[in-house]
């Protein structure tokens, strides 16, 4: 569909849409979305209405994704069906992927490809699109699983052509019967048709807002706050927008809940500004995930009191930055916080370290020493890798735990010690202390709270935001312009799984900032490691094995004639891309560069090669 005003749509009707009278009958219109425009197409009171690429279809839309022949409706009755034509992308309502005739509903969503088709029945006496007629009444749908298929359609649409897409979360509280009928009604003036609502929860109703940039998502949210204000009169709303908040739909939820929460009444807040940032010490914590906002309030009240605790999670998940917040926020930041990496203690020095000892108690014990313990009275003591620590050491570590007081290596008499004892561990500290390799009374002393820390991977809302407050924090340490993040690498830094979590996230920004000379960070920018666990499947060879394949597909290339060169670089370039989206074409073409039907092409001719 061509950019003007006018979408180069060829409609031909192949059945007599009777007199004026009888058309007025009609059972409804379609709205086509294509390439950025939009047009209307007035369905005829019966007859069969194929859509696809070739000239004699009578819904004749540009997209090369899309078949000749792709589909038909059939208008009978004052009923509309569906059908797919055996297409080769296949026909979706509502996210669905059809197999048979479907009826349509008003305000069924029907996608073929990149163009989206919304099936708009005709109210009041069956006026058309154009004519005056009262305010529809959208569909408020009872669960999300019908915006969620078409949210998930609209992002891949957003990163694959550059078209923007809102959500809008609206607080309407607990509403029932009339009121929330009443609550449909006075929507149906502010939803646009190709809208879509569905009820987010008992209090809220999350609404999609199709090619609806920042500004008119905003002009759009605050007529549904309007609008609403007539049955719920403190209304609010969020706003989260793709990709500026974020690329997953999960991650657009919470953000435009999240606006939502902090909106005052009748106001509409901006998933950005509910981002949370904590300035810990000389570190920043960025808090937009709601379990991370949660876990940290829980950080809050416990950082109160003097109860031992216990942090969970992978490997630079943030357990240390959560001990340190546990501290800076408590009556004992004024004194120290000592932190022990209990995975660098020697075992033969780990009691005298902590402890402390008395002179000439052992070889080499010239003078009395104090142990990090008594060192660290008054204050805190974050024992990181607690899972580590031999078991004699565990012992006194109890001790300490249950009496306040410690006993230096080779000396007679207790000394009192008053610190807050803080353990982190990426073991499973429960099953180490069952099997035994754990003192389990130990355990239980340390695990009076506990705090588990969710690895990054499942953090998509923070995601985004991390990578690019890192990499902002990287520019600016090596002295260059800010560098932006393309749609395409921010895909691959979401469907990466962060083995290293944030320590791994900064330290690829870093290299980021370091080596890239342009000013937007392309796919091809980032780390090596990265970008090789995405190409490489679940059953991954060794790298020594993946250099020596890679090594014979350039001596194959090498080996070939000079017209099948390029064509044998082509072909392993786009299926090197094919791995890396996922077997995703649009994906694919994103990451190559070019049309998404260059990928379909060479896909087709490696399918039918001998």
């Amino acid at each position: 569909m061509a950019h003007d005003p006018s979408p180069q749509l060829t409609v031909t009707l192949h059945s007599a849409t009777g007199s004026p009278a009888e058309e007025s009958l009609a059972p409804g219109y379609l709205l086509v979305v294509e390439s950025g425009s939009s047009a209307m197409f007035q369905l005829p009171q019966s007859g069969e209405i194929v859509v696809g690429r070739a000239s004699e279809a009578a819904l004749r839309v540009q997209d090369p994704s899309v078949s000749r022949q792709h589909a038909r409706f059939r208008i009978a009755r004052g009923e509309v069906l569906i059908e797919d034509l055996g297409s080769h992308n296949g026909t979706r309502v509502n996210g669905e992927r059809i197999t048979a005739p479907r009826r349509l509903l008003s305000g069924d969503v029907i996608v073929l490809c990149d163009v989206a088709i919304i099936y708009q029945l005709n109210h009041q006496g069956h006026h058309g699109p154009g004519q005056s007629q009262t305010p529809r009444v959208r569909p408020l749908h009872e669960d999300l699983t019908v915006l969620r298929h078409r949210l998930e359609e609209e992002v891949e649409r957003a990163l694959s052509s550059h078209r923007p897409v809102s959500l809008c979360a609206l607080w309407t509280g607990v509403l029932a019967g009339s009121a929330r009928s009443k609550l449909a009604h006075e929507l149906g003036a502010a939803l646009r048709v190709i809208d879509v609502a569905a009820w987010g929860g008992t209090d809220h109703l999350i609404v999609l807002l199709p090619d609806s940039e920042a500004q008119g998502a905003h002009a759009a949210a605050a007529r549904l706050v309007d609008a609403a204000a007539a049955v719920v009169p403190l209304a609010r709303a969020g706003l989260a927008g793709c990709p500026s908040d974020g690329y997953d739909v999960d991650a657009l939820l919470s953000g435009a809940r999240a606006a939502m929460d902090g909106a005052p009444p009748g106001q509409i807040g901006q998933a950005a500004a509910a981002v949370q940032t904590l300035s810990i010490g000389d570190r920043t914590v960025v808090l937009a995930d709601p379990a991370m906002v949660r876990l940290y309030k829980l950080i809050d009240r416990l950082a109160q009191s003097d109860l031992p605790v216990l942090i969970t999670g992978e490997t630079g998940s943030g357990k240390e930055i959560a001990a340190q917040t546990l501290h800076t926020r408590s009556r004992r930041a004024a004194q120290r916080l000592v932190s022990i990496n209990c995975a660098a203690l020697p075992e033969s020095l780990a009691e005298s370290e902590l402890f402390g000892h008395e002179k000439g108690s052992f070889s080499g014990a010239v003078a009395a020493k104090q142990g990090l313990l008594e060192a660290a009275h008054g204050g805190t003591v974050f024992f990181d890798e607690i899972g580590e620590l031999p078991p004699a050491v565990q012992a006194k570590l109890l001790r300490v735990l249950e009496t306040k007081k410690l006993m230096r290596v080779g000396e007679v008499r207790e000394r009192t010690v008053d610190v807050r004892i803080i353990a982190a561990t990426n073991r499973k500290l429960a099953e180490e202390s069952t099997a035994g390799r754990f003192r389990q009374d130990l355990f239980f002393r340390l695990s009076s709270a506990v705090l588990v820390l969710p690895p990054l991977r499942d953090r998509q809302r923070e995601l985004p935001i991390l990578a690019r407050t890192f990499l902002a924090e990287a520019c600016a340490r090596a002295g260059r312009s800010p560098l932006l993040i393309a749609p395409a690498a921010m895909d691959l830094l979401l469907r990466y799984s962060w083995p290293g979590n944030l320590r791994e996230l900064r330290n690829a920004m870093d290299y980021a900032a370091t080596v890239v000379t342009e000013p937007v960070l392309e796919p091809e920018h980032l780390p090596a490691p990265i970008l090789l666990a995405l190409t490489t499947p679940s059953s991954a060879r060794p790298p020594e094995e993946e250099s020596s394949s890679l090594a014979q597909l350039a001596r194959v290339i090498l080996r070939l004639p000079v017209s099948d060169k390029l064509d044998a670089i082509e072909s392993a370039l786009v299926s090197a891309a094919m791995t890396l989206a996922s077997g995703n074409k649009s994906a694919a073409a994103r990451l190559l560069g070019v049309h998404r039907k260059v990928v379909e092409r060479r896909m087709e001719r490696k399918d039918s090669a001998p």
